[in-house]
């Protein structure tokens, strides 16, 4: 049996093959006229580096790479000329432009190097912690190793790849649980500081890391939730909400507004609502399709409900409700698959551990048929 480091090892060679082939298949298709895109770069004859690595480059991605190039106060007219209204881009948060930009400037480079070469080195701890994690929750090598595998070649789960925050929103939310599990209590003050600056969800995690530290500790009770008060490792908890008051603090430096990223979704036309009163709102068939995805995957939810520890259910319809609330089901797809309870749950199906094989690849044929998507800036990868 291979050992804990192999493994991982392995995982991550096949995340970074998926990686590579995403682009070679992209230039291969497109030159074969079976992808369409707006423009030539891709043909052969006007092929460059920086046309590769602009591969992984699409929507969200225009706004991480303004934010790298420039910070948050000093955004020339030519970018913001066209936006609807001005700081749009506090929508998005800091950690993942901010470490590109680091990179940037340690190598002397583009953007679009920066954050491919960013994106390969992250897919490592992501997987180390997933499998890691998998681990702690009881699974056998085999199978920790299968939901790892599944994440990795799951076609809505190909935004880890690209250049959007899925892959560093996802290795600090397995970050958090493993060192909650291994109590490493410094640790998690990192990785808590860190997913609070990733996305705008990071905040809310801290009540299923909450949980969880009480169900790995004490026991899920009424009383052992009075006792956690007078526990200090709990308070490691408190830098989530305290890193959110720094970043309030420094939009208000820049803006004067404190909550500069929640207005800044008035420019993409979502408002607040009920979370099922998003489904189905327009008849594109990319937001009927997501709205469909969305209600397959509550109904999923529902059944492991009795199944799940409250810390994963809360993760789970936190996921799934918290964006629904801003009244849109645009990028759910890509939302929904950091929902890792369902890949542990799958690789205890019967079925799939008998036909695995044959799952990965159908798994890969439907990862070529949703970067096609990807290529021709189809919605419904936004």
């Amino acid at each position: 049996m291979l050992g804990q480091n192999n493994i991982i090892f392995r995982l991550y060679a096949i995340a970074i093959i998926v990686k590579i082939a995403i682009g070679i298949i992209t230039i291969l298709f497109v030159n074969l006229g079976w992808f369409h895109m707006g423009n030539e770069d891709l043909l052969i004859k006007n092929l460059t580096q920086q046309h590769f690595f602009e591969i992984y480059f699409n929507s969200d991605s225009g706004w991480y790479k303004v934010i790298a190039e420039n910070g948050y106060a000093n955004i020339p007219v030519i970018e913001s000329a066209e936006w609807s209204k001005p700081n749009l881009h506090y929508a998005f948060f800091p950690m993942f432009p901010l470490l590109i930009s680091l990179l940037m400037h340690l190598t002397s480079t583009s953007f679009f190097f920066a954050a491919f070469v960013f994106s390969c080195l992250i897919l490592y701890p992501m997987v180390r912690y997933f499998y890691l994690f998998m681990l702690h929750l009881k699974f056998d090598q085999d199978k920790a190793y299968k939901a790892v595998l599944l994440f990795l070649l799951f076609p809505f789960s190909m935004h880890i790849y690209f250049i959007y925050t899925e892959a560093l929103f996802f290795t600090l939310l397995m970050a958090g649980f493993y060192f909650i599990a291994s109590k490493k209590w410094m640790a998690f003050v990192i990785s808590g500081a860190l997913i609070v600056l990733t996305r705008p969800n990071g905040l809310i995690l801290i009540v299923p890391f909450y949980l969880f530290c009480l169900e790995e500790n004490a026991g899920l009770s009424i009383q052992s939730v009075f006792k956690s008060f007078l526990r200090p490792r709990y308070y490691a908890l408190l830098i989530m909400p305290l890193t959110f008051f720094c970043w309030l603090c420094f939009q208000h430096h820049l803006t004067g507004h404190w909550f500069a990223f929640a207005e800044a979704q008035a420019g993409w036309k979502k408002k607040t609502m009920f979370p099922l009163m998003a489904l189905f709102r327009n008849g594109f068939w990319q937001e009927q399709l997501a709205s469909i995805y969305t209600i397959i995957i509550m109904l999923m939810a529902i059944c492991c409900f009795k199944k799940w520890r409250a810390s994963i259910n809360s993760f789970v319809w936190i996921t799934i409700l918290l964006p629904l609330t801003a009244g849109s089901v645009i990028s759910m797809t890509r939302y929904l698959s950091m929902l890792f309870p369902f890949y542990s749950e799958a690789v205890q199906l019967k079925f799939i551990n008998r036909y695995f094989k044959w799952i990965i690849l159908l798994l890969v044929i439907t990862q070529i048929i949703v970067l096609k998507l990807w290529i021709e800036d189809d919605s419904l990868m936004y």
